[in-house]
């Protein structure tokens, strides 16, 4: 998985966290072909807890090896960010963003992340 190169080639210069937000393709909303083949089957979560434990599913199927934070219930991260789908963004020191990138997964370019990363710790 590209994010997983990104991930260890990088890790020991920048602080990466992945945010999992809620479910885009849920059995009771807008179902995925693709989650059905692939056994990918959660309703959407009512509580923080389900939502973990959908988290956890996720990070282990995809084998995300950077760190994994979960949005709240409430979805204040996926609003603050409008990060639904995916999305990637990334902070220099003092907090400000240094890359936006696109709404996924059409836009989800993680070759323009990795050269934002580079140019930020060069």
């Amino acid at each position: 998985m590209r994010l997983n190169e990104i991930y260890n080639s990088y890790k020991d210069q920048v602080e990466f966290l992945s945010i999992y937000i809620r479910e885009a393709h849920p059995d009771d909303g807008w179902r995925s072909k693709k989650n059905i083949l692939d056994g990918i089957r959660y309703i959407e979560p009512r509580t923080d807890d389900e939502r973990t434990e959908v988290a956890t599913v996720c990070q282990q199927m995809m084998a995300l090896q950077m760190p994994m934070l979960i949005d709240s219930i409430d979805n204040d991260a996926e609003s603050k960010y409008i990060s639904i789908p995916m999305r990637l963004y990334l902070a220099d020191a003092d907090g400000n963003l240094a890359y936006v990138g696109g709404e996924g997964p059409f836009n989800f370019k993680p070759d323009e992340f990795e050269a934002a990363i580079k140019e930020l710790t060069a």
